[in-house]
């Protein structure tokens, strides 16, 4: 019956097809070898060189990351430099389209108009105090980014130094592994 055999229990009720217990079983694996310590040391010195292969990739992608984040600002920031300067200009020839206009309507009239010419020149300083108070807002709105800038970059610096002390925390790891395998 290929090394089975019905065995009786107690209470007198036969299992058929149990395994006896003189049955020899071979391994499936040989067992292992001792690790020797240079095949130990060759092993960590890989996995560290992998590590620092890691480490100088995330290193290169982060440099790199800065980088396209500062193009990326510097475009954005030129971008808005050339808006304010196309506002001022737009600002500055609708201002003086509208001078030479009211200049050129009220040639005849200037010397019976003065009063109304008072009250065309209070209007006029209230839009150039509008544009000067746009204008520094704009000033100010550039400065804001330009201290956003710098905070990423701060932040950019502690995920970098993040990296940093992992690879570290992770090259003592491995370290304290191999001594307690080699000591």
């Amino acid at each position: 019956m290929n090394g089975f055999k019905p065995v009786v229990h107690s209470g007198g009720v036969a299992t058929p097809y149990q395994k006896r217990d003189t049955a020899k079983e071979t391994a499936d694996t040989q067992e292992m070898n001792d690790i020797t310590r240079e095949e130990m040391s060759a092993v960590l010195s890989a996995i560290e060189e992998r590590m620092d292969r890691r480490v100088d990739r995330m290193e290169r992608d982060a440099e790199k990351r800065s980088g396209d984040y500062k193009a990326e600002i510097a475009l954005r920031d030129e971008q808005i430099r050339r808006e304010l300067d196309l506002r001022q200009e737009s600002f500055r020839a609708e201002q003086s389209a509208r001078d030479a206009a009211l200049s050129e309507k009220f040639a005849g009239f200037l010397a019976a108009q003065t009063e109304r010419d008072k009250a065309l020149e209070k209007i006029s300083e209230a839009r150039f105090e509008r544009i000067e108070k746009d204008v520094g807002s704009i000033k100010a709105d550039t400065k804001k980014v330009a201290e956003d800038v710098s905070g990423i970059k701060v932040t950019m610096a502690k995920y970098l130094g993040a990296a940093v002390v992992i690879g570290a925390l992770a090259s003592a790891a491995l370290g304290a592994v191999a001594k307690h395998f080699l000591s």
